[in-house]
């Protein structure tokens, strides 16, 4: 059987999702990880221009870190536009406002700004109302299915990221549910089940955006302990976040922090009930939970890619790279790239060291909540594992259409 690498790849477009129906095409990376650069066109955006695939762990970070060459400016997807038809209002022009979709000097200094309240000390702050959260959605999800047949992510997995994040932002927890439906409409455009249409984004930022803006605004008259008065009172230098900022400061921590933790503890759960010995090594403790996460990220990493562009000619791995390209550093094929890995696709929690990118590979844009995101996933395998004695895989599963989101959107289990 002939392999991609003893055929002519010229037509190859690595984002058809045909070749995401299970996931990441890991087989398409490890042979375009032999290869020069490879350009694909983006044939499901037929007005957009196409972009080159990094796929080696090496020059993943080497782009990532140069950030005069290859810019995170405007978009970090590998469309430029997301409007419904030509003309029509882009929600893409609202995110062109994020923190990820900038460069230093605006992107350090907004990072500065509030960064002081991601450190690893902050997160452990939230231990306890994370544990309260995750045993709240258990109870809520076995009270549904007394049977203990549930859905890992629909039942579980798409609500504990979402009441965490918005406890700590102070949105009233009844909220929640509809901050995951914003969230979830805004961030899965590649999927019809949750965006039939382009125009939904628009209507999901339509009703998301007051509702932000009212908290904003009221945080501004009557500050709390959450993170959306600290975005307002937070000062660098004698200068603050302006209200737009505070807006897209809170839209980007609600979709990171939903989409991510979701996507990674799931999908690492169900690695987990694939392989008794990993399950046991787990259980056990005969690995430590910190290092157990590090695996989750990096065989799961939460996002497939992030897009940069080119601010000039470059050459990168053969590649005549011009000013204005798109390049997707694809973190799926960076955690598994054999030069750095031993047996990279092979799901092993005694993995150890583990220098994943699976936080953005470093540079500029390495994952602000990456310690949140770590504290939480750990607690959330220690509550759920001490509250079973068994979980196992109790039906099909079923994948989230995109190449950007690395997630399972149905995973039937079998808890007792």
């Amino acid at each position: 059987m002939s392999t991609i690498a003893e055929t002519d790849i010229s037509d190859l477009d690595v984002s058809d999702l045909s070749l995401w129906k299970e996931g990441p095409p890991h087989e398409v990376f490890r042979d375009l990880r032999d290869r020069d650069l490879h350009f694909s066109a983006l044939s499901d955006f037929p007005n957009e221009t196409g972009f080159w695939s990094v796929v080696r762990y090496d020059d993943i970070a080497t782009v990532g870190r140069d950030w005069e060459t290859f810019s995170s400016n405007r978009s970090i997807l590998l469309v430029n536009s997301v409007a419904a038809e030509p003309g029509a209002p882009d929600p893409m022009d609202l995110g062109a406002n994020m923190m990820i979709t900038q460069d230093p000097p605006r992107h350090d200094r907004l990072k500065a700004l509030v960064q002081r309240e991601f450190t690893p000390r902050k997160a452990l702050d939230h231990a306890d109302r994370m544990r309260e959260i995750i045993n709240a959605v258990w109870d809520r999800a076995i009270e549904s299915h007394p049977d203990g047949r549930i859905d890992l992510v629909q039942d579980v997995g798409i609500h504990v990221p979402a009441m965490v994040i918005g406890d700590m932002l102070g949105v009233p927890r009844e909220d929640a549910e509809q901050l995951v439906d914003w969230t979830n409409r805004t961030s899965a455009f590649e999927d019809p089940r949750l965006v039939p249409d382009l125009s939904d984004l628009l209507v999901a930022l339509e009703e998301f955006v007051p509702y932000v803006d009212a908290m904003v605004t009221e945080r501004a008259k009557c500050p709390m302990h959450d993170l959306t008065t600290a975005f307002i009172e937070a000062e660098v230098d004698g200068e603050k976040l302006s209200h737009e900022e505070v807006l897209m400061f809170f839209f980007l921590l609600m979709v990171a922090g939903n989409d991510s933790t979701r996507a990674t503890f799931t999908s690492g759960m169900k690695s987990l009930m694939e392989d008794p010995e990993q399950m046991e090594l787990v259980r056990s403790g005969a690995v430590p939970l910190e290092q157990v996460v590090e695996e989750f990220v990096r065989f799961h990493p939460a996002f497939a890619y992030m897009r940069r562009t080119a601010t000039r000619d470059v050459e990168l791995r053969g590649a005549e790279i011009k000013a204005g390209d798109k390049l997707a550093l694809w973190y799926v094929s960076g955690n598994r790239d054999e030069r750095v890995f031993d047996d990279p696709n092979r799901f092993d929690v005694r993995r150890e060291p583990n220098p994943h990118q699976g936080f953005g590979g470093g540079g500029r844009h390495f994952c602000l909540g990456a310690g949140l995101a770590r504290v939480e996933m750990k607690i959330w395998i220690e509550e759920t594992l001490k509250r079973f004695e068994s979980l196992e895989l109790d039906g099909p599963t079923e994948r989230l259409s995109s190449t950007f989101l690395n997630q399972w959107w149905k995973i039937p289990v079998k808890v007792s």
